[in-house]
C-alpha cells in the first residue's frame, strides 16, 4: 500500500525526519483526516474537519512547553530521551483528503505498517477519532493490548451507514484477531453509546473504567488490569482530560482527568508494559484559546515518550 508524507514546517521539538531507523526508535507523524460521516453534526460543522490542523498545533504546543529536550524534565526525572539510546523523529504529515475515507485509511495503515516493519514505535497525531482505526489495524503481529483513554467507549457498529467513523474506533479494533484485550479508561457523562453498545463492549471482554473508578484504582491498579506479556498500544482522545485542562475538544465534559492524574497513569502503565504505539486525537485548534490545550496534548506525549525510552 502506498502513502505520501510531507515534512512539517515546524517539526515536533524541531526533530529531524527519519533517515535510518533502528529498532525501538520512536517516529511521530500526523494524520489530519480519517473517515468522514456523510452529514454535519449538531454542532454545525463536521467534527472530522475540526481537528484537521491538530498535528501542527500539537507540534507548536511541544515547542512552546518542551523545546529544551536536553534539559531536566521534572515529570520524567531527567531529560526527555534519558540516556539517549533511542532516537525520536518527526516524519511529517500524511497527504490525505477530507472526504476520501477509504484512501485515508489505506494511507494511515500503510504508513504505520511501514514504521512497525522497521522496528519503530509509531506516534500518530490526529485528526478525529476515526484516525486510530487504520492505525490500530496495522498492528497485525499479536498479541496486542489496547489502552484507550477517552470520555467515550466508541463501540457504535455504524453511524449513518459508516462503519469506520469516530464513534466506532474500539468496535473495529475488537474485530482484529491479534487484539487480545481492550482496557478503556476515563468514561463519564453521556456520549454516543447506547445500552446495547455498552453490552457489546462488556460481552467482548472490554474493561470499562470510569474516571471515578480510575482514581480509586490509581496508576498502579490500572497497569495491573492489562496483561503483561503482549504489546501495548495506547489511544488517547483528549476529551479524557477535564475542560479546565483541555477545553479544545469536540465534546468537552466536566469531570475528566486533571493533567497530573492522566500523565501519572501513562507513565506507570508504560513503565510496566512498554509502548508499541501511541495515537492522540480530537484536539480542535480553532477553539484553543492561547494554545493551552495543545500544550497539554504535547506534554502528555512527552510523558509517554519519556516513559517509553526508560522502559
Amino acid at each position: 500500500m502506498a502513502y505520501s508524507l510531507r515534512p512539517s514546517s515546524a517539526p515536533f521539538l524541531n526533530l529531524p525526519a527519519p533517515a535510518t531507523l533502528r529498532p525501538g526508535d520512536l517516529v511521530i507523524f500526523g494524520a489530519g483526516h480519517g473517515t468522514p460521516y456523510p452529514s454535519e453534526s449538531e454542532l454545525g460543522y463536521p467534527l472530522e474537519t475540526a481537528s484537521a490542523t491538530a498535528p501542527d498545533a500539537i507540534r507548536a504546543g511541544a515547542t512552546w512547553s518542551s523545546s529544551n529536550i536536553d534539559h531536566h524534565d521534572f515529570d520524567l526525572g531527567g531529560p526527555l530521551l534519558g540516556t539517549g539510546t533511542r532516537s525520536l523523529y518527526d516524519a511529517g504529515d500524511l497527504v490525505l483528503s477530507p472526504q476520501d475515507g477509504a484512501a485515508n485509511r489505506q494511507s494511515i495503515q500503510a504508513a504505520t505498517a511501514s514504521f512497525l516493519g522497521r522496528g519503530a514505535v509509531p506516534i500518530l497525531l490526529g485528526g478525529d477519532d476515526s484516525v486510530p482505526i487504520p492505525f490500530l489495524a496495522a498492528f497485525d503481529a499479536g498479541p496486542i493490548d489496547i489502552l484507550q483513554i477517552d470520555a467515550h467507549i466508541d463501540w457504535r457498529d455504524s453511524v449513518g451507514g459508516v462503519r469506520d467513523g469516530y464513534s466506532s474506533t474500539m468496535r473495529r479494533a475488537s474485530e482484529h484477531p491479534q487484539v487480545r484485550s481492550i482496557t478503556q479508561v476515563g468514561m463519564r457523562g453521556v456520549g454516543s453509546a447506547r445500552p446495547e453498545e455498552v453490552a457489546a463492549a462488556l460481552d467482548w471482554g472490554a474493561r470499562l473504567v470510569t474516571v471515578d473508578r480510575a482514581l480509586e484504582l490509581g496508576p498502579q491498579g490500572i497497569a495491573a488490569l492489562i496483561p503483561g506479556d503482549g504489546r501495548l498500544v495506547v489511544q488517547i482522545d483528549l476529551d479524557a482530560l477535564d475542560p479546565s485542562v483541555c477545553s479544545a475538544v469536540n465534546a468537552p465534559t466536566p469531570g475528566g482527568f486533571q493533567f497530573r492524574e492522566l500523565a501519572a497513569i501513562l507513565r506507570r502503565v508504560i513503565a510496566a508494559h512498554g509502548l508499541a504505539g501511541l495515537s492522540v486525537v480530537e484536539l480542535t485548534p480553532a477553539t484553543d484559546a492561547f494554545g493551552q490545550s495543545a500544550v497539554a496534548a504535547a506534554r502528555l506525549i512527552c510523558n509517554a515518550i519519556g516513559a517509553a525510552v526508560r522502559h
